[in-house]
């Protein structure tokens, strides 16, 4: 497989290990606990706050794409016990998809791609990782992912993931410009470089630097997936180790407080430059 040349996305891994940089919190559909998940309200925050982001990608009856978690309107919306692969995008454009988190957010709607990519262009505050989680999506679909990543200057800080080996390889055929990721477990990794299919490992363990360094080697991205609610996801000491191992990502329902333990870390004082 002939591979595509090594552009922005190899420069800023690099350049991340060169200067030690923090990873970039990747906030899981959004600041999902601070503002309805999957909406431009909260990819707005997270954009000011120098944050990544991980959006959810369905297409609507009528061959849009829009950004939403679920197959089903009702969690998120005031939409019926209804597809979104059933509705129009104008239906769609009806829909309250903010007052179920708080009144306040009452016209926010459902945002379709192009508006996402759109005010990611504009309000995006350097580098960042954009994670697209490709939910459900037509030949069709596929088609107009690729081309409004390449209207709006996607393709070298985004990915898609999540969707079939079939699916990644029709988007690479497109463009071969359209980076790939996968959740990678520690027993796969040796396997996945191998087959040097993916441009992205989502790491489903704490990596250590060892196991980044790795992947640097072989001009991968390496993040770390620890998206999810719960104590078990918001573990200080697992933010820190991240942190240290250096990757260039961390996937996050909590991506203010590791941002914030990561700050804290690296002002506390190098005792072994003391010695």
């Amino acid at each position: 497989m002939i591979r595509p040349t090594i552009g922005l996305t190899l420069f800023l891994i690099l350049l991340n290990c060169a200067f030690a940089a923090d990873p970039i919190a990747i906030a899981h559909r959004g600041l999902l606990r601070h503002a309805p998940e999957n909406t431009l309200p909260a990819f707005a925050a997270c954009l000011e706050l120098r944050m990544g982001i991980e959006l959810d990608i369905r297409t609507t009856s009528d061959g849009h794409l829009v950004v939403i978690h679920d197959d089903n309107l009702q969690r998120t919306t005031n939409g019926p016990n209804k597809s979104i692969r059933d509705v129009t995008l104008a239906e769609v454009k009806k829909l309250d998809a903010g007052s179920w988190f708080d009144v306040g957010y009452q016209a926010v709607q459902v945002p379709t791609l192009e508006e996402t990519f759109k005010l990611i262009q504009k309000r995006k505050q350097g580098p960042t990782i954009i994670a697209l989680n490709i939910k459900q999506i037509t030949r069709d679909g596929e088609r107009k992912l690729v081309a409004l990543m390449v209207k709006y200057d996607m393709l070298d800080n985004s990915f898609a993931f999540d969707q079939s080996r079939e699916v990644s390889e029709r988007l690479k055929q497109i463009n071969p410009r359209v980076r790939i990721g996968q959740n990678v477990n520690r027993a796969s990794v040796t396997e996945r470089l191998e087959e040097d299919f993916l441009d992205v490992f989502l790491l489903t363990y704490t990596p250590t630097r060892e196991d980044v360094d790795r992947l640097h080697q072989h001009h991968k991205q390496a993040l770390y997936n620890y998206a999810g609610a719960g104590e078990n996801r918001r573990n200080p000491s697992a933010w820190q180790q991240t942190q240290a191992a250096g990757v260039d990502g961390m996937l996050t329902d909590y991506p203010t407080l590791s941002q914030q333990v990561w700050r804290a870390n690296k002002s506390q004082p190098d005792e072994t430059a003391e010695k």
